[in-house]
């Protein structure tokens, strides 16, 4: 087995490690090591998926307006789902030669601007939800994204056989949640955090089985809690009630209190939930997971992101279901095996490369919206023997003549498509959620970005004209366009205003929570600052003894290493330099269980 080698990376210039365990699988499926570094890796993928940025389009094929991903000046063509799933129309018609003059991705790219692209993804049956992306079987949810089996949800992302849950991201099995974030198995929960089978609760963090609690940090199996102290129920009742957590300077002061009560208790290094040998954040079920975030019931497979019932893989971000052998793949899945460098694929695809949208298929090398064939290269049909004597001379034609971006960065065979192929600005891909930048900052490392249109909303409510309390919001309000309070100045593709429906209304005086006063997209990127990057580092466990080595924290138990400081270490996505006091799993397990 070869060495650890420390390289370079082509984009950031930082150094990254390619581990034993690496070349191996490199060499497993035929590729050579990578000269992008993981984060480098993660945010080229993360480029080619596009979830929350919905536009207005007429349908190349059809010619009816429709809700797709693609603006109306984006120059690739695209079609409405209807449209693109029927059999109106066939890839294999754009296919062309490969020419051996030009780099290899000059050609994709050229075919891959002409090839209809479908409008927006929806799988299964969806009444109600022409406003959703990503979604599978949802039922009247609205502006919802990446989510499975949801009903009357709205503005969440990843919101998976939940109900009623708005505002939510990366929540599951739950039902009338609001402001929650990586919960599991909840019901009434509000503005909580990493926490699972929580209920009637809010401002939780990283809390289990618990009832009727508020503002609370770790805890496991308690009811009439209130930052972290015990109460009798009349009593518990009797001071929630005179928070008056209706209005807005109210609630502002209870979750400033809640966040200064975190600051004081331990973070674990993983969030992870029945798993062996993994590393990374939110992991569940899974096995020889490394480096990975957001992963369930996975085995052997490293730097992946949000993939769910895969093994054996590799720089793998979005989806999963029964995938094996995949490599630097983007929203591929479903039964789908022996996959490298390929896009928005599903449904029993085999032995594909360098393919975008392409399903039930086999044998296919740079193709684009094929479906149902096999041995085709750029979309052009080519018999068995073809194609096996083709595509090692494509392969090498990629290693001697390199496509060259604009930065200078070569890309050859074994690389992910490049960053200037995307079909989407920065802003517009979910790049934006994960490793955020400015419009200069994403210009200067040659991504390209989209300027917000111009809007001539007719605001009639003013953001500081919303009323404070719940109980004065009148029935008219659904009526009103509301001015989003950071006015399209906060880079977080601000849409300036927003209506309130009337079903969100009744979903907040119910829950006694205040309008809110920023779009569904300024909340989402409020949202996502809340959670931890997808990046690890190298630390130790802060665990002293008696406390934690700061002094922040004392310790409610006797831990394994007694009275010493722990000695262990690993990689967390909590960065060297935040506050958090982060303790081992065994430190924090003893601590909380």
């Amino acid at each position: 087995m070869a060495n650890a080698e420390t390289r370079n990376c082509q984009n950031c210039k930082n150094q990254f490690i390619i581990e034993p365990d690496d070349f191996g699988f490199y060499e497993k499926i035929g590729v050579p090591a990578p000269t992008f570094c993981p984060p480098c890796r993660l945010v080229r993928r993360l480029l080619f998926r596009n979830e929350r940025a919905l536009y207005k389009r007429k349908c190349g094929l059809c010619g009816q307006d429709k809700i797709m991903v693609f603006a109306p000046d984006n120059p690739h063509a695209a079609y409405c789902k209807e449209c693109w799933w029927s059999d109106s129309w066939d890839a294999k018609t754009y296919g062309r030669e490969y020419d051996f003059s030009r780099p290899f991705f000059e050609q994709f790219r050229d075919l891959y601007r002409v090839v209809p692209r479908v409008g927006i993804i929806q799988q299964g049956q969806n009444p109600g939800s022409d406003y959703a992306n990503r979604v599978t079987d949802a039922r009247n949810c609205y502006l919802l994204y990446g989510s499975t089996r949801p009903e009357f949800c709205r503005y969440g992302v990843f919101v998976n056989d939940s109900k009623e849950c708005l505002d939510c991201y990366n929540v599951a099995k739950s039902e009338q949640c609001y402001e929650c974030l990586d919960c599991v198995q909840c019901y009434n929960l509000l503005f909580s955090q990493e926490c699972t089978e929580c209920s009637n609760s809010q401002y939780l963090l990283n809390c289990r089985n618990c009832e009727n609690c508020f503002g609370c940090v770790n805890l496991r199996n308690k009811s009439y809690c209130i930052f972290n102290q015990q109460y009798t129920k009349e009593e518990y009742l009797k001071k929630i009630a005179d928070m008056n957590l209706g209005d807005t300077a109210s609630r502002a002061r209870a979750a400033a209190q809640f966040a200064e009560l975190a600051k004081k208790f331990i973070a674990p290094n993983i969030v992870s939930h029945h798993g062996a040998n993994v590393s990374g954040n939110w992991i569940s079920a899974a096995k020889n997971t490394r480096a990975s975030f957001s992963c369930r019931n996975t085995e052997n497979v490293s730097h992946c992101f949000s993939v769910f019932d895969g093994k054996d893989g590799m720089d793998h971000c979005f989806w999963g279901n029964g995938t094996e052998l995949m490599y630097e793949c983007n929203s591929v899945g479903n039964q789908c095996g022996r996959i490298a460098f390929a896009s928005e694929s599903w449904d029993n695809l085999f032995d594909a490369q360098y393919s975008s949208n392409c399903h039930s298929s086999q044998y296919l090398f740079g193709c684009i919206g094929v479906r149902k064939s096999q041995y085709c290269i750029l979309n052009k049909q080519y018999t068995k023997d073809e194609y096996e004597a083709l595509i090692p001379r494509i392969k090498e034609h990629m290693n001697q003549m390199p496509y060259r971006d604009k930065r200078g960065l070569e890309y050859r065979y074994g690389e992910f498509f490049p960053t200037e192929l995307g079909p989407f600005a920065y802003n517009e891909s979910i790049a934006q959620d994960y490793f955020p930048l400015t419009k200069e900052e994403a210009l200067a490392q040659g991504f390209s970005w989209k300027d917000a249109e111009a809007r001539s909303y007719n605001i009639t409510l003013a953001a500081e004209y919303i009323p404070s309390a719940i109980a004065g919001a009148q029935d008219s309000v659904t009526t009103e366009t509301i001015g989003c309070a950071h006015a399209g100045t906060c880079g977080q593709q601000c849409t300036v205003a927003f209506k309130i429906l009337t079903d969100d209304l009744a979903f907040y005086r119910r829950a006694n929570v205040p309008l809110p006063r920023l779009c569904p997209n300024c909340r989402h990127y409020e949202r996502m600052k809340l959670r931890n990057p997808l990046l690890l580092w190298s630390r130790a466990c802060q665990c002293a003894g008696a406390a934690s080595e700061n002094s922040v924290y004392t310790n409610a138990t006797t831990h394994a290493h007694g009275a010493e400081h722990c000695p262990n270490k690993f990689e967390t996505s909590y960065a060297p330099d935040k506050p958090k006091v982060v303790y081992c799993e065994s430190c924090y397990n003893s601590e909380v269980v």
